[in-house]
């Protein structure tokens, strides 16, 4: 009885600190260089990327010797200066995973809900339930007008420093409608193709749909394995959230590598494709480059040190049932 309350309140404190990473900074970047004097700007240009967005990272500078960089905002500065180089601006990066960020996180919530559950029916009941929810969350999220208003207050304010609107501009939108919106608009920042952008866009939708319908997929994939008592699929309902510091890092290398390997020719500058810096320092023409975890990351790995220690524990009660 003691194990199997001490694996269960394990893995609710790994809830939490799962739905706390949601709101949290994950990684910061940051650029320096000797047009960004160290006194005026201590952190360099910086951004913070969370779940759900991309944001400011750099703080007003106010004392009596130094008035400037007030107001500066590092993400549409890092913007322009990759734009001299040729890279895509941030906001056109994970548009999709960043949309769909909420409606993953809880399915990680209910992944864990219905392993702390004992029996086949009642994992069964907890999945259904809360797989229903997500999908019909999603549905009028993304596709019923207004919609947005549904999507984390981040989302909505990245969209918003992105596109550079007033909430009141964009709050009849869909989810699927400010997505597009939204890679449009940072597309046609720097980039005048008109076509290639609908091409592009085009894409994102295709892309979105194919995602969202592996999601569902896998949802009745996991249900149609508890209900044949596979205990694979059981173990999968704690691995793929303990998983999450690896989708993490692949996700954010992987736009890193896709970022520095298509830079647009329209640059000013012409540079060889490159792998920019995922972890520690860079060089990028006269940039310095700093990427490092924020302390949202380490709230990722704790969570998934929560729910390993968790599964041992649990492993241990089911293998004294036996």
């Amino acid at each position: 009885m003691g194990k199997s309350i001490l694996f269960r309140l394990i893995i609710a404190i790994a809830i939490i600190v799962i739905a706390i990473i949601y709101f949290s900074p994950i990684w910061w970047v940051s650029l320096t260089a000797p047009n960004y004097p160290a006194e005026r700007f201590p952190d360099g240009i910086r951004i913070h990327f969370h779940i759900d967005g991309v944001f400011n990272g750099c703080q007003k500078q106010e004392s009596e010797e130094i008035q400037i960089g007030e107001g500066l905002n590092c993400l549409h500065e890092m913007d322009t200066i990759n734009h001299y180089v040729g890279m895509y601006p941030i906001a056109s990066g994970g548009i999709i995973e960043r949309t769909l960020s909420q409606f993953l996180f809880v399915f990680l919530i209910v992944l864990l809900i219905a392993f702390m559950l004992s029996g086949r029916k009642l994992q069964t009941v907890a999945l259904t339930i809360g797989f229903s929810i997500i999908i019909t969350w999603a549905y009028v999220t993304l596709f019923t007008s207004g919609g947005i208003k549904y999507m984390s207050v981040g989302y909505q304010q990245a969209l918003q420093t992105s596109m550079d609107l007033e909430p009141d501009e964009f709050q009849d939108w869909s989810g699927m409608q400010a997505m597009q919106e939204n890679y449009k608009d940072s597309l046609g920042m720097y980039f005048r193709d008109r076509v290639k952008i609908e091409q592009q866009t085009d894409t994102l939708i295709t892309a979105s749909y194919i995602i969202m319908g592996v999601l569902i997929f896998s949802m009745l994939f996991i249900i149609g394995g508890i209900i044949l008592k596979n205990s694979v699929f059981y173990w999968l309902l704690l691995i793929i959230p303990i998983l999450l510091p690896v989708f993490f890092v692949l996700e954010y290398a992987g736009w890193l590598w896709w970022f520095g390997h298509n830079l647009h020719d329209m640059a000013a500058f012409t540079l060889k494709p490159f792998m920019p810096t995922v972890l520690g320092e860079g060089k990028v023409a006269q940039f310095s480059t700093h990427s490092y975890p924020h302390y949202g990351f380490f709230l990722i790995m704790l969570s998934s040190l929560l729910l390993i220690i968790s599964g041992l524990i649990r492993k241990k009660q089911l293998k004294s049932l036996n």
